[in-house]
C-alpha cells in the first residue's frame, strides 16, 4: 500500500510537466500557423527558404486620400541615396535611323593623276544601274582625312619592300595635324602597329619596328578584309595605302571573294606596287602579270588607284598625289529610285556633264581641252531587310 502511494507521488509530476509541455508546443504552434501566410513556400524539415522582402507599393487607386489643407505626413526614414550604376558601353541601347542615302565620292584627275578643281553639282550625273538619280548633297569642302597605311612584312621581296616603306615616311610630310593616320603590317598574320593617331612620332616609331621580316607568306587579302571592316565606320575622307606586291600565298579570302569585299567597301583603297622594279630585274612573268591586274581591280573597285612605280624616285610625287587627290574629292549623295532593300549590288557610273546635259569639256588655262578621268567606286550593296 505504501508503494503504490510512493509510485503516485512520483508518477504526478512527471504527468504535470507533461501535460504543461504540450499545451506549451500546441500554443507555439497555433501562433506560428496565424503569423504564415496562406500561400507561398511551404519549408519541409531540415530545410531553410529565403524568400526576397517585396516592398509592397499602393496603386493609385489604394492610396489614402489626405484632407484637403492637410500635408501627407514624411517618413521619419530618409530614403538612402542608390549608388552610381557601373554602366557597361556594350550594353547601352541607341535609338538610330536608317536612310536610303549613297554617298559617294568622286575624284576627278587630268591624264597626269592631278586632281582638277571647281566642278560644281549640276555638272555630276549618277547613274544607278543605268537609271539618273538626282543628287542631293554635294560637298567639296577641305576635311580631315583618316589614312592607314598596310605593309606587306614578307622577306620573299623584303629589299625592294624597305625602300618604299622608306619613302613612305615622306608621305607623313603631306598629312596635316588633325588627319588620322594609322600603320597596320601583314605577313601570315595583320597585326596592328599603330591604331589611329595625329600624332606623327608615333607613327614613326611603328614603322621603324619593321626591320627583319620573319614569314616568306602573304596573306593580303585578308588583310585588306581587315582594314577595310576596321574603317567601315568612319566617317568622312578616308583611304588605305597599301605598300604590297600584290602576291598572296596565305589568305583565306579568295580573289573573287576580295573583289566583292572591295565593290561593297566605302574605302578607296590605293596599292603602291614595286612589281615593275620586280620585272625589270627578274622579268615578266604569269604570276607579276595576275598580281598586277588583282592590284588594279581591287583599286578600281573601291573607288581608289593602284600605283606601280618603275623607280624609287617616283615615290614621293605618287604619295603626295594620293594625298592632293584625297582633298579634292567631290562628295555626293542621293536616294535611289529603285528603294528595294534586297541586298542586291548595284552598279555605279559618275558622268562630268554641261548646263546643257552634254558631256563636260574641260580646257586649260591656254584653251586646250583636257583629257579628264573620273573616278569613283563601282558601286555598292543595298541594305537588305
Amino acid at each position: 500500500m505504501k508503494s503504490s502511494k510512493r509510485r503516485l507521488l512520483w508518477t504526478l509530476p512527471v504527468v504535470v510537466c507533461a501535460a504543461a509541455g504540450l499545451w506549451f508546443f500546441e500554443s507555439n504552434a497555433v501562433a506560428r500557423a496565424q503569423q504564415q501566410p496562406s500561400s507561398g513556400p511551404n519549408p519541409q524539415a531540415g530545410e531553410t527558404v529565403y524568400a526576397p522582402k517585396k516592398s509592397a507599393k499602393p496603386q493609385p487607386s489604394q492610396q489614402p486620400q489626405q484632407p484637403q489643407g492637410q500635408q501627407p505626413e514624411q517618413s521619419q526614414q530618409a530614403p538612402q541615396e542608390k549608388k552610381p550604376e557601373k554602366i557597361n558601353p556594350n550594353q547601352v541601347y541607341t535609338l538610330s535611323t536608317q536612310s536610303n542615302l549613297v554617298n559617294v565620292n568622286v575624284l576627278v584627275t587630268d591624264q597626269n593623276g592631278n586632281p582638277i578643281g571647281g566642278l560644281g553639282k549640276n555638272n555630276f550625273k549618277v547613274f544607278d544601274d543605268g537609271v539618273p538619280q538626282a543628287v542631293t548633297n554635294f560637298s567639296t569642302a577641305e576635311a580631315p582625312m583618316t589614312v592607314c597605311l598596310l605593309i606587306e612584312f614578307s622577306n620573299k621581296w623584303w629589299g625592294y619592300l624597305y625602300l618604299a616603306l622608306g619613302d613612305a615616311y615622306q608621305f607623313l610630310h603631306f598629312m596635316k595635324p588633325d588627319d588620322w593616320v594609322g600603320v597596320i603590317d601583314f605577313d601570315m598574320k595583320t597585326h596592328i602597329l599603330q591604331d589611329f593617331t595625329h600624332d606623327r612620332s608615333q607613327v614613326r616609331s611603328a614603322l621603324d619596328t619593321l626591320r627583319i621580316p620573319g614569314f616568306s607568306e602573304i596573306n593580303l587579302y585578308d588583310a585588306l578584309s581587315f582594314t577595310l571592316d576596321r574603317m567601315k565606320d568612319i566617317q568622312g575622307r578616308k583611304a588605305i595605302v597599301a605598300i604590297c606586291t600584290g602576291f598572296d600565298t596565305f589568305s583565306k579570302l579568295t580573289y573573287g571573294q576580295m573583289l566583292k569585299i572591295a565593290k561593297g567597301s566605302n574605302t578607296p583603297i590605293y596599292p603602291v606596287s614595286i612589281l615593275e622594279w620586280v620585272s625589270v630585274r627578274y622579268g615578266e612573268s604569269i604570276d607579276t602579270i595576275q598580281a598586277r591586274n588583282g592590284l588594279t581591280y581591287i583599286a578600281k573597285y573601291s573607288g581608289g588607284q593602284a600605283y606601280f612605280p618603275r623607280f624609287e624616285g617616283a615615290l614621293p610625287d605618287i604619295y603626295q598625289q594620293i594625298a592632293s587627290q584625297l582633298r579634292h574629292e567631290y562628295s555626293l549623295g542621293y536616294v535611289p529610285t529603285n528603294s528595294n532593300q534586297d541586298g542586291k549590288y548595284h552598279k555605279l557610273e559618275v558622268k562630268l556633264v554641261d548646263p546643257q546635259g552634254n558631256p563636260l569639256t574641260i580646257t586649260n588655262q591656254k584653251g586646250k581641252k583636257i583629257k579628264y578621268h573620273v573616278v569613283a567606286r563601282e558601286g555598292y550593296y543595298a541594305r537588305k531587310r
